[in-house]
């Protein structure tokens, strides 16, 4: 039961996740730019004279993932707590 509930929200959350989206990234092609600066090594970045360039893209999607799932872990906490009281 739990992992239907689970997959509902993430289901529901969709249009939450792309505003999000939305307000951080400019298009497709900047999350492209921000997961490619994470995989690449900072040092590799510095050699490059990125060094900044890759540390933003980081933040970005950092922010991003953390976002969306705080938004996911406080509404499971949530709907666990309301399900809990009806069905006790």
């Amino acid at each position: 039961m739990d992992l239907v509930m689970y997959m509902v929200l993430f289901v529901l959350n969709i249009p939450i996740y792309k505003w999000i989206f939305g307000r951080i990234f400019d298009d497709a092609d900047d999350l492209k730019q921000s997961v490619k600066y994470s995989f690449t090594p900072d040092i590799i970045s510095l050699f490059r004279r990125r060094f900044w360039k890759d540390q933003w893209g980081e933040l970005k999607l950092s922010v991003f993932i953390c976002c969306c799932l705080g938004i996911f872990v406080i509404e499971c906490v949530v709907v666990a707590k309301v399900v809990d009281v009806i069905f006790r």
